[in-house]
């Protein structure tokens, strides 16, 4: 455990300051934004002064909400797929097979191909707000707690396909140290006479993400859903429970199955058990 999994794809390997190829992005519909009411936060967490930064919730056709939770443990498989030209490659730091969801960790080379950005899962525990959907994915990004920010993905199933609702969340803390960093560098660019780097999109590369989702997904999951190996092909339910505080939780843990456990299942030709 620990060690990076090379297990994304094959990709360009580009050297230290050398210009990725951009491609074209790929036509595709976009998904249909479903206007929501604002989220509110739980006493509970008032004190961590949360801000929302963005909130969109779409509608995806043709994806279902146990697709998405087998996507988070397989991401290995198809995230070339979810967005094409701007997903450079894909590792495990920490792969779910071995810790399961809470605290296993991406390397995502989300618009550059040589540093990846690390993205710790978290549980729902941490989840802010008073309202959740049925099902929840959330991270932290690089050496960040769940304290200072985080995104969520939380999504259900719904007629014809599910709710994909997608929140950024910053503390008062961190947004001011952000302004603080970006003040310096542009100072810094003004006195060197450099450019500052262009930031991507992020929005924009949100919405290419939903968009994609009914493109790949469902025939990706089709094709594994009935693989034996769990340590290869990884199961989550990541289904939400509200408690009596009306804050919540996973209803599982989504930690991996033992070998005693599988050699059992196998033994008695059962499936394995959901913990």
């Amino acid at each position: 455990m620990g060690e990076i999994m090379l297990n994304g794809g094959q990709r360009r390997r580009y050297a230290e300051g050398e210009k990725a190829i951009v491609f074209k992005r790929r036509e595709v519909e976009p998904a249909k934004v479903v206007p929501m009411p604002p989220l509110e936060v739980h006493p509970k967490f008032a004190d961590k002064h949360f801000m929302v930064m963005s909130d969109v919730n779409e509608f995806v056709p043709g994806v279902t909400a146990e697709m998405v939770d087998w996507f988070w443990g397989n991401m290995e498989k198809g995230y070339h797929l979810w967005a094409p030209g701007e997903h450079y490659g894909f590792d495990w730091i920490v792969p779910p097979c071995e810790v399961g969801y809470a605290g296993s960790v991406e390397g995502s080379y989300e618009f550059d191909p040589t540093h990846p950005i690390k993205i710790t899962r978290v549980s729902v525990e941490h989840y802010p707000f008073t309202e959740c959907y049925e099902h929840c994915w959330m991270s932290c990004f690089g050496d960040s707690t769940p304290d200072s920010g985080f995104l969520i993905h939380m999504y259900q199933d719904v007629e014809g396909g599910i709710y994909w609702r997608t929140v950024s969340v910053s503390s008062e803390e961190r947004m001011k140290q952000m302004a603080e960093m970006a003040q310096k560098m542009a100072e810094m660019a003004k006195k060197t006479g450099m450019t500052p780097p262009v930031r991507p999109n992020i929005a924009e590369h949100m919405a290419f993400e939903s968009a994609m989702l009914n493109q790949f997904l469902p025939g990706l999951y089709n094709v594994w859903k009935d693989h034996p190996d769990p340590w290869e092909n990884v199961r989550f339910d990541l289904s939400t429970v509200k408690q009596e505080d009306g804050t919540w939780r996973h209803k599982y843990t989504n930690v991996p199955p033992t070998r005693e456990e599988v050699e059992k299942a196998i033994a008695e030709g059962t499936d394995y058990p959901k913990h």
